[in-house]
């Protein structure tokens, strides 16, 4: 844009108050996007501290043009979520882009902004949350010390990309995960996703809880059981991260009755050092708790394609679910005392492995 419509252009209030000013601004013109530039000229500073969520609305692109935007102290809510996420009841968006340029940053505060710290306290924890989006776009900035989770998505979102996103993570609160994909999601590509989380680097986990409550729940349309519960059609690629508090760089997980199938995951490396924390799994698939109806049975996880992993974890590959029809490749291990591939209690199908190495 040649002359975008930023915060700048408003001078009134909180910098919350000016970017929905200019969000407004651009609804009305219609040029539906506006830019979140370096330099605060209200503040004098290159920071913008946000009291409560960017909301964005369908058919919208924010940029985040070289500038960093922090959660102010104490504010108890997500950095950017989509505007039906915040409508009562829930409502569906579609086309929404959120873009970095330059050295883009989302932080999530300096402190705990949340009592407990980290996902027991609910949905607001997570940086960036997109509930039933279409057609999105995430892409091009670092996100830094998110209060929980830095990005999910859940129920109804689909035909979306998540790319070059960095996270610099430090383990400080519970359960930093870097990508996380919830159930009734599909058609994801997930690619060149770099940093440090504290918790899994991408996890895609389906789960369903009959008394669930959205108040507290990390999906802020809840856990009930739906119709289109399930996650499929994700594809996951080029991750180069670290995991400082020894869980996985990819986690794969339904419970419940949902359904996990048609996942690619490629071209995964662990950047971890000899002196830090192993991971415990370079891909972990499947689980034996967290499950609250029934457990996931044999055809309810399958066609699962992974190939191109290098990892120092202790199970470069482990799988304790069932799973059906599954391909394994050029899996790599240079941790020393690792398992290449482990396998749990539960019934597996069809597995195919090719090209292990130590």
């Amino acid at each position: 844009m040649g002359n975008p419509i930023t915060p700048n252009n408003f001078r009134k209030g909180t910098d919350s108050d000016r970017i929905e000013a200019a969000i407004q601004e651009a609804l009305r013109t219609g040029v539906n996007s506006i830019e979140i530039p370096r330099w605060n000229q209200q503040r004098k500073s290159a920071q913008w501290l946000i009291d409560r969520a960017i909301l964005v609305p369908s058919d919208f692109t924010l940029v985040l043009n070289d500038c960093l935007v922090r959660l102010s102290p104490g504010t108890a809510d997500n950095i950017i979520t989509n505007a039906g996420a915040r409508t009562s009841p829930l409502s569906a968006n579609k086309n929404v882009r959120i873009i970095g340029k330059g050295n883009a940053v989302l932080s999530g505060g300096l402190e705990a902004h949340f009592n407990p710290p980290g996902d027991k306290s609910g949905y607001r924890t997570i940086g960036i949350l997109l509930y039933n989006t279409e057609h999105f776009t995430i892409e091009g900035f670092t996100m830094e010390e998110t209060q929980a989770w830095a990005i999910s998505m859940e129920h109804g979102c689909a035909y979306g990309r998540v790319a070059n996103v960095n996270f610099a993570n430090t383990n400080k609160f519970p359960n930093q995960d870097g990508v996380d994909v919830r159930k009734g999601c599909h058609d994801i590509v997930i690619e060149n996703i770099t940093g440090v989380t504290g918790d899994d680097v991408i996890a895609l986990t389906g789960l369903a809880t009959p008394n669930d409550t959205a108040r507290t729940s990390m999906q802020v349309g809840g856990r009930l059981p739906r119709a289109n519960d399930d996650i499929y059609n994700i594809t996951i690629r080029n991750v180069q991260a670290k995991v400082i508090g020894g869980h996985a760089l990819v986690r794969l997980l339904n419970q419940d009755g949902i359904r996990l199938y048609n996942i690619f995951v490629s071209d995964i490396l662990d950047t971890s050092t000899d002196s830090e924390i192993r991971p415990a799994a370079g891909i972990r698939i499947g689980e034996e708790h967290y499950w609250s109806s029934r457990m996931n049975v044999l055809g309810e996880t399958y066609n699962i394609v992974v190939e191109n992993v290098r990892t120092r974890a202790k199970s470069a590959v482990k799988i304790v679910g069932t799973l059906k029809n599954a391909t394994f490749s050029n899996i790599t291990s240079y941790g020393g005392n690792s398992q290449l591939i482990e396998f749990g209690r539960q019934p597996v199908e069809g597995i195919r492995v090719d090209g292990l190495k130590w």
